[in-house]
């Protein structure tokens, strides 16, 4: 039914079913947050919200199968974080917390390496790097994220 180890699985229906209390087999999105906190994620409002109306079939509760697609999001959303993070941290080669724009192409193309042709010089000029600058994790993250790459506006 899922990727997860069956450990992990019980662990997660164990989880859910606690928190279905009149076990009608779905739980009120309101109690999401903190059923993930007792398992351990610790999602941003932004990540839970946008997650929550991705899964939800519009009853206001989610069922187990949503919860597992909840919990899927959020394992592939840590994963590109770290990702992000680690190739952040390699070409932060000082540890200063951040990238000279130079090196920034650099640094995209290691961890965009399946990205279409043409799209980081897109995110490149979206993000306005031919000027000499620093680019500060959250930017980069930001621009390791746009697939594609933001809508330009004419104007710009």
């Amino acid at each position: 039914m899922n990727r997860f180890p069956a450990d992990l699985s019980r662990d997660l229906k164990d989880a859910f079913e606690a928190f279905d209390k009149d076990g009608n087999g779905s739980v009120p999105v309101t109690g999401l947050r903190e059923m993930l906190k007792t398992i351990g994620y610790n999602p941003t409002d932004v990540l839970l919200e946008n997650t929550s109306i991705l899964v939800d079939n519009g009853n206001g509760r989610i069922d187990f199968k949503e919860f597992i697609e909840i919990i899927d999001r959020l394992e592939t959303e840590e994963k590109n974080e770290k990702e992000a993070r680690d190739c952040f941290n390699a070409f932060d080669f000082m540890g200063e917390g951040f990238i000279a724009s130079n090196d920034i192409k650099e640094a995209l193309i290691f961890v965009m390496e399946k990205a279409p042709p043409g799209a980081i010089n897109e995110i490149l000029k979206y993000h306005r790097l031919e000027r000499n600058r620093r680019v500060y994790f959250s930017e980069f993250k930001e621009m390791v994220r746009a697939f594609p790459p933001p809508k330009m506006n004419k104007n710009s």
